[in-house]
């Protein structure tokens, strides 16, 4: 299952991680959020500039990513910081990791810390168009497709909550080997034992209603085994402002009278999150990083610049990774591997 990676040498120093990735024509970018300084370029080392010249690529929650070599069927994971493989199965005709140009249409998660036990991890890729998945685990020989069309809702299944169930599998985040996501009013979880199958639980919402603005941006992230909900409220038509941040932890019910609960907290206990709109968010150690706690770092409203909210002063700053990379250009979060 594990392969070697003769690349070792030319991989990445986790002190340097999160890094934000930008992908332009044939090179790669790199910028260290600690140091807060670009990496200088490496080709013909072997190194990620190279990987990302012969593959596809999409990042993961736990630092792994899934890679599709082009004008190929093979895909494997990939820890950029060690240079280590997980063999996955082939894509023969394409259509799991979608055709070139089309890489923004997909989605990889993991469903545990890392892809070394494929009894217990799940390799999850969603289609951000369509109420389709494929999943595998390592050392499978193929990859299952499944279409959705159990709507998540509860109900009877109607043709207008495609959209619905479509944002859904959008906002999927893994814990505790399962994947969650929002619901209105409920949270809807996906389990493999070992066919995919969804639940859906009734929530108290209350304390996430919005007040002032009605558009928002949600986005669940794990962090020591508890469910984190992070809402960035927009004034209307125009989602590239965000006005307020709120971030809200599912408290679970104690009694069967009661109903698991969305709690606002004002803290994140010392970690820090790192968001990336439309893809994942992800928990760190601040002490690890050497970054400070209580701090989320988000990622996809304005571009190349990563935008950092301090929740303890309730402030935001705006980090500008280079003057030369282009504004428009929205950079991938990549996580130091777990």
């Amino acid at each position: 299952m594990e392969e070697a990676d003769d690349a070792s040498a030319a991989a990445l120093d986790p002190k340097l991680a999160p890094l934000l990735l930008f992908g332009h024509g044939d090179a790669t970018s790199l910028y260290s959020v600690p140091t807060r300084a670009l990496l200088p370029t490496r080709v013909g080392d072997g190194g990620v500039d190279d990987m990302m010249r012969g593959h596809r690529w999409w990042t993961t929650a736990q630092g792994w990513l899934l890679m599709a070599r082009r004008g190929s069927p093979c895909t494997f994971l990939w820890d950029p910081f060690t240079g280590r493989r997980v063999g996955l199965p082939p894509d023969h005709d394409g259509t799991v990791l979608a055709a070139e140009g089309s890489s923004h249409r997909r989605r990889c998660l993991l469903s545990c810390c890392g892809p070394m036990d494929p009894a217990s991890c799940v390799v999850l890729v969603i289609d951000h168009a369509d109420t389709v998945l494929w999943y595998c685990r390592p050392g499978d020989n193929h990859w299952v497709k499944r279409h959705q069309h159990q709507y998540l809702q509860p109900g009877p299944p109607h043709h207008e909550h495609r959209g619905i169930v479509i944002r859904a599998l959008r906002q999927l985040t893994a814990m505790d080997g399962e994947f969650y996501t929002d619901l209105i009013d409920h949270v809807a979880v996906l389990e493999f034992s070992p066919e995919p199958a969804f639940a859906v639980t009734a929530v108290d919402d209350d304390d996430r209603r919005p007040a002032v603005y009605m558009k928002r941006t949600s986005i669940f992230v794990e962090s020591n085994g508890e469910l984190h909900s992070i809402l960035f409220s927009h004034p209307i038509g125009c989602d590239r402002i965000v006005a307020s941040v709120g971030v809200y932890r599912l408290s679970m019910a104690t009694t069967q009278e009661q109903r698991p609960a969305w709690v606002k907290v004002d803290s994140l206990g010392g970690r820090v999150f790192f968001v990336q709109i439309g893809c994942f968010g992800a928990s760190l150690d601040a002490r690890t990083t050497g970054l400070r706690g209580n701090c989320i770092y988000y990622s996809g409203f304005n571009g190349k610049a990563l935008c950092v909210y301090d929740m303890e002063r309730g402030t935001t700053a705006v980090i500008n990774p280079g003057e030369h990379l282009p504004y428009h250009q929205s950079p991938k979060i990549l996580m130091p591997t777990r």
